[in-house]
């Protein structure tokens, strides 16, 4: 929710609660769940827009009483049963753009692509603060890292984050600051790092993050969504991408800074398993070749 709000594109933002298999078996949840639904909806809905495409988005649109439901092209689960599929055009290759193609088939001509992303002075403040706390100075050159993704395969190792971030710190002396709510990584790279660096992980808010990413030059991450918040946020980033397809998944616009060895990956491999001990996509990405990445991304 923290992403949306704020956002001067929508009226209101409705907060559901997360849905699990023992919740279904529950009347007051039940109730719960449909009640702020029905409230939210109030005489009903024109029409829903599922960029989703799973059972339980196209639940939400049923019963919102939209007699017009529609969807990206990848509808999947209970979604293909009740909601229609805008086609992709074939140059739609990523992911956003393939999200645009509902606009498009609304009516609507996006050019610039923009992600409107608000964050308050408070929030902006608080990180100012904690950055001058850690002796960075306003202005000063920031690399921002995330060393930790949902699923441990798309992990590039705390031993090689933590050098890649003396690294920098020696060959540009930009101040490393590392954000993740993972603190298990977090702690790990803390303890392999040789060279000073901010810690902020687990000390952020969503909107307090976005602050830090906005302030970053560069922000470094495997295949998670700070990459995608600093995108947003215009900010340059070098992902890490392993088993994903990049060119669908990176980064919006951020291509030329995206590296990738899904080459590497056998046929049994996707983006929550791998076929070998350890996933030879990201074990091909070299520590050398990450800093060279960022180093040229400060320019651009």
């Amino acid at each position: 929710m923290p992403l949306v709000e704020g956002n001067p594109c929508l009226s209101s933002v409705l907060a559901l609660p997360k849905v699990r298999v023992g919740n279904l078996r529950s009347a007051s949840f039940l109730r719960d769940y449909f009640g702020r639904i029905d409230a939210a909806c109030g005489d009903g809905i024109d029409l829903s827009i599922d960029l989703q495409g799973l059972t339980k988005s196209a639940v939400i649109a049923l019963r919102s009483g939209a007699k017009t439901r529609i969807g990206y092209h990848w509808l999947r689960e209970g979604a293909r049963f009740v909601e229609t599929p805008v086609p992709k055009r074939s140059e739609s290759v990523h992911i956003v753009d393939q999200y645009l193609d509902v606009a498009r088939f609304l009516g609507a001509s996006p050019n610039k692509v923009r992600f409107p992303f608000f964050i308050s002075a408070d929030d902006e403040q608080t990180v100012e603060k904690a950055l001058a706390d850690a002796g960075v100075q306003s202005g000063e050159t920031l690399v921002s890292i995330n060393p930790a993704s949902a699923q441990r395969v798309k992990e590039w190792g705390a031993d090689r984050y933590a050098t890649l971030m003396d690294t920098l710190s020696e060959r540009t002396g930009a101040a490393c600051v590392l954000v993740t709510a993972d603190m298990k990584v977090a702690n790990e790279v803390s303890s392999l790092a040789n060279r000073p660096f901010v810690n902020l992980a687990g000390k952020t808010t969503l909107k307090q993050l976005a602050s830090v990413l906005r302030r970053s030059c560069v922000h470094v991450c495997g295949d998670t969504g700070s990459g995608h918040l600093a995108a947003a946020l215009e900010t340059r980033v070098v992902s890490l991408m392993g088993p994903t397809d990049p060119n669908r998944a990176c980064p919006y616009n951020q291509q030329s800074s995206t590296i990738s060895k899904k080459q590497t990956c056998g046929a049994g491999c996707n983006g929550r398993h791998c076929a070998y001990p350890r996933p030879k996509c990201m074990e091909a990405i070299t520590v050398a070749e990450v800093a060279d990445t960022v180093i040229r991304a400060f320019s651009v």
